[in-house]
């Protein structure tokens, strides 16, 4: 097993097997992404398709996700402790715990009521990555960005910025309109993330960034969560994309931005049997598929030889599985 810290910008996988199988392969923690803005396992294609648009319902199956990871880190202390404060990430280091933020993809569980943002903070909560695919009550989203008026944060989108700046939580910007991007960038007095995503150059998807976002990124001590999903790191939905393919996106990002601005978003959210079908169904993507040979976390080391083979230094190699996330949180959440 590495001895480099390794640390996931974006994850779904949330079933107590799932956080062991993270732990035993060698996965210091991450960034637990426990819904989205869309109810994607939802019995049925016409409930998910209400709430693509909608928000009914969003906060009371965020308690409900809050509420089973609670639950898991009270009967599994010995070996899992959810991240509240930088002191909390240095404890679960030094003691070899597996350290969870709780976070979430998309903001429709707070509306518009920053007095949510706080009870959501109260219950554990680190981190809100803005948007998923569709447009709220902070941001627009990536959806949004060819729309004349080019849409970024909403009034009460930089209410959102400035209280969670205050409050020590991970302002994360994936799948935001490039204008919000910047006028997150523009609002923050601290760092923030771009969970899951990649060069656009490369892989010309929506999430993925251009250049000058990636250096304004690095300007701003950020951090971009390098995707595994194949059709992010390709640009193209009909292949399956190979280790060789995520290392030219590190490469470029790094060439681009710096190896500061690099980290791991894998994004894994199939392996779940009970929810797979019904994911797949509901989003239109029974096609999709991630990175051979980094398909689930079990498979993370497999990245650390062709970084090696690559030319990257152990120091840079650190950085990329882990550390600058482990800066990234220290600058961000409180003491």
């Amino acid at each position: 097993m590495t001895d480099y810290p390794i640390y996931f910008a974006h994850d779904h996988m949330d079933r107590l097997e799932d956080l062991k199988r993270d732990h035993n392969s060698g996965v210091a923690g991450k960034i637990l992404h426990m819904l989205v803005d869309a109810w994607i396992d939802a019995p049925t294609r016409e409930q998910y398709e209400a709430s693509y648009f909608g928000y009914d319902g969003f906060t009371e199956r965020a308690v409900e996700a809050v509420a089973k990871q609670l639950r898991n880190e009270r009967e599994n202390s010995d070996w899992l402790k959810i991240i509240r404060t930088a002191a909390d990430l240095r404890a679960s280091r030094a003691q070899g715990l597996f350290g969870l933020l709780l976070g979430t993809e998309g903001g429709k569980l707070i509306g518009d009521s920053l007095s949510q943002l706080d009870a959501f903070h109260e219950l554990g909560m680190r981190h809100i990555q803005f948007n998923w695919s569709m447009r709220n009550k902070i941001s627009a989203s990536q959806e949004n960005e060819r729309e004349p008026d080019q849409p970024g944060l909403t009034p009460f989108g930089k209410e959102v910025v400035s209280r969670m700046n205050e409050l020590g939580m991970v302002i994360d910007v994936s799948h935001s309109s490039p204008t919000a991007i910047s006028d997150t960038l523009n609002v923050t007095s601290r760092p923030i993330l771009n969970s899951h995503s990649g060069s656009r150059e490369l892989a010309p998807k929506l999430q993925n960034l251009w250049d000058d976002q990636i250096r304004a990124m690095a300007t701003n001590g950020g951090v971009i969560g390098i995707h595994f999903c194949s059709r992010l790191v390709l640009g193209v939905n009909d292949r399956q994309a190979e280790i060789t393919d995520v290392l030219r996106q590190v490469r470029y990002v790094a060439d681009v931005g710096g190896i500061d601005v690099i980290g791991l978003g894998p994004d894994f959210i199939l392996g779940n049997p009970d929810r797979d079908e019904i994911y797949t169904r509901n989003t239109s993507q029974d096609e999709i598929t991630w990175t051979r040979g980094l398909e689930s976390s079990s498979e993370i080391e497999n990245i650390i030889g062709p970084l090696e083979a690559g030319g990257f230094s152990s120091d840079d190699i650190e950085k990329i599985l882990g550390g600058n996330l482990l800066r990234l949180f220290s600058d961000v959440l409180p003491v």
